[in-house]
């Protein structure tokens, strides 16, 4: 019996879709809800990247971050099981804090390489955790590698609960 595999036109368009996300990305710098410095709380910086609505956005910031960094995520993505993207939290990310929906039944351990990771129910507790965690030296990535939901209009809204929780710390 064959195996199925795509079929060229499938690789293709896959292909396709991939480099236009990337170029996509390469075109986008700072500003408003990307990679933007909302404030520096006890010389940390927290970081909005509430635009990251996917995991290549959001890996894309962790490569720009000059150090590790406390990441704010709104989903476990399955691509986050790939080589590339373990080597890059293993060297990028010092902790996690997943915010929302998480999945009834699904025990966060073991879905990521980074040692330390917190499950929180809502963005606002999600910020207060990170500034706990993050030391001296880091920074608080908030770069949700996720559509907008768990009550969040859009990315825009979302980024602004963000905002409003650093304020508040």
């Amino acid at each position: 019996m064959e195996e199925n595999k795509p079929t060229p036109s499938l690789r293709l368009a896959g292909g396709q879709l991939l480099d236009a996300r990337r170029a996509a990305l390469s075109t986008q710098g700072p500003g408003p809800h990307r990679l933007e410095q909302v404030a520096l709380v006890k010389d940390i910086p927290f970081i909005n990247d509430s635009k990251a609505t996917f995991l290549d956005a959001a890996l894309e910031s962790l490569a720009q971050m000059p150090n590790k960094v406390v990441w704010i995520v709104g989903d476990l993505s399955t691509e986050m099981d790939e080589g590339y993207v373990q080597d890059m939290l293993k060297e990028k990310v010092s902790a996690m804090v997943l915010f929302g929906r998480v999945v009834d039944g699904v025990a966060p351990d073991g879905m990521s390489p980074v040692e330390h990771l917190y499950v929180t129910d809502e963005l606002r507790t999600a910020v207060f955790l990170a500034n706990e965690l993050v030391r001296p030296g880091e920074s608080v990535l908030f770069s949700p590698a996720c559509p907008s939901g768990n009550g969040f209009a859009n990315y825009e809204e979302r980024g602004a609960e963000f905002k409003r929780a650093v304020r508040d710390l």
